[in-house]
């Protein structure tokens, strides 16, 4: 990894990034602690860059022609968004489908975090009936419209970055 850092290696190595660290910590090993950061910071902005190319994504589609795909787009930004804050902050994330149910699962010091604990799960009932339902009604079952989801994951990108600069240093 000298040189450049092979974010996948770093992530399936590292397991728990925070756990790790506390290793570190109690081996009084503290001079591999910015290594360690650099690595952790580096899989996190991974995350938000696909956040960033999925919110690009949505924004670029005419919601009247394809809702569908705005609707999974704009999911798809929030989540993995979430999933760099997620990962930064408690150490690890799930790699598998289980982890998408955990979108909201922000830590308390996350700005407004009980308003995206609502928010964020709603995005993620409207990707689902996006990407799965094709029933006559499946439409009516949205509260939201696409252009409302797009905006939601936005706001929550900019929430979220602003959250790991000012807290964590995360240069994103």
């Amino acid at each position: 990894m000298a040189g450049s850092i092979d974010e996948r290696r770093a992530l399936e190595l590292l397991k728990n990034h925070a756990e790790f660290k506390a290793t570190l910590v109690s081996l009084t090993m503290n001079a591999a602690l910015p290594i360690l950061e650099s690595h952790v910071h580096a899989v996190a902005r991974k995350w938000f860059e696909l956040a960033r190319m999925h919110y690009i994504d949505a924004s670029a589609l005419d919601a009247r022609v394809n809702p569908r795909s705005v609707y999974s787009r704009a999911y798809y930004a929030a989540y993995n968004a979430s999933k760099a804050v997620r990962y930064v902050v408690r150490g690890s994330v799930s790699l598998y489908g289980d982890d998408h149910k955990k979108v909201a699962e922000l830590p308390g010091s996350f700005p407004e975090v009980d308003s995206w604990v609502s928010k964020l799960p709603l995005l993620y009932e409207h990707r689902l009936r996006a990407d799965y339902d094709n029933w006559s009604d499946t439409a009516a079952e949205n509260v939201l419209e696409p252009a409302e989801c797009l905006a939601i994951a936005g706001e929550f990108l900019t929430v979220a970055e602003q959250f790991l600069r000012a807290g964590y240093g995360l240069k994103l």
